[in-house]
């Protein structure tokens, strides 16, 4: 697995990377889907706790194990996916500069 460069960043840059980033069109659109996939996320998450506090039968339980897993699936990838495509656009401009 390659070493992502946008660890070696301070606070600052990594701020200022996410600002113009975010400025383009590009940005606009995967900040909108990838907020979309945290949404749903959470509310999977807050779902399959209903269906545990519930508990009605054991059909709601598997239920609600299947929603958390595929819930924690949907935040992760959408925090990767967000460092990953900051990491692609500070290298992209690092060639361009």
């Amino acid at each position: 697995m390659y070493r992502l460069k946008i660890y070696s960043l301070s606070k600052e840059k990594r701020k200022k990377l996410k600002e113009e980033f975010y400025q383009t069109d590009i940005g606009k659109d995967l900040k909108l889907r990838l907020t979309r996939l945290l949404i749903i996320g959470i509310l999977g998450i807050l779902f399959s706790i209903y269906l545990f506090i519930s508990n009605t039968s054991i059909f709601d339980i598997i239920t609600g194990v299947i929603l958390i897993i595929a819930s924690l699936v949907f935040i992760i990838a959408s925090f990767r996916l967000r460092i990953t495509k900051l990491n692609d656009y500070l290298v992209k401009n690092k060639k361009k500069k």
